[in-house]
């Protein structure tokens, strides 16, 4: 878990840019581009500034072996996510219980943050490229 988190002294950088930048909604804390509480966000070690003032520290690593019924399920929820909208809030929901699922993380199902709805879509992404037939 120490990974998750990063250091004090990137914080303070990372929150000290956010403070400066022009899309900063100083009254909540949040980012005019991604809606993101920077408090939070800037806090987390694989996420990075919507406009790349700051940048991830860390990666969520791909697993090496993932099981062919988990793959299945990608290919399936392709369909209904390849737009980079999910069709509906139960495919939005089943997709992040399925990127959790995959890459251990733990993104709440009721999630609309921007960066981790990507997140999520860019690790089934990367399974379908690599296994769709």
């Amino acid at each position: 878990m120490s990974n998750f988190f990063v250091k004090d002294e990137v914080y303070q950088e990372r929150i000290a840019l956010c403070r400066e930048c022009v899309y900063y909604f100083k009254p909540t804390g949040n980012c005019k581009i991604c809606g993101c509480f920077m408090k939070i966000k800037s806090r987390i070690s694989s996420m990075s500034c919507p406009k790349k003032h700051w940048t991830a520290t860390n990666k969520i690593e791909n697993p090496d072996i993932i099981p062919e019924e988990l793959i299945e399920e990608c290919l399936l929820i392709w369909e209904d996510v390849k737009t980079g909208v999910a069709k509906n809030v139960t495919i939005k929901k089943k997709m992040i219980e399925l990127y959790n699922t995959i890459y251990n993380a733990n993104f709440k199902t009721t999630s609309n943050c921007s960066s981790c709805l990507n997140s999520c879509y860019y690790g089934i992404r990367q399974i379908v490229e690599k296994y769709k037939t």
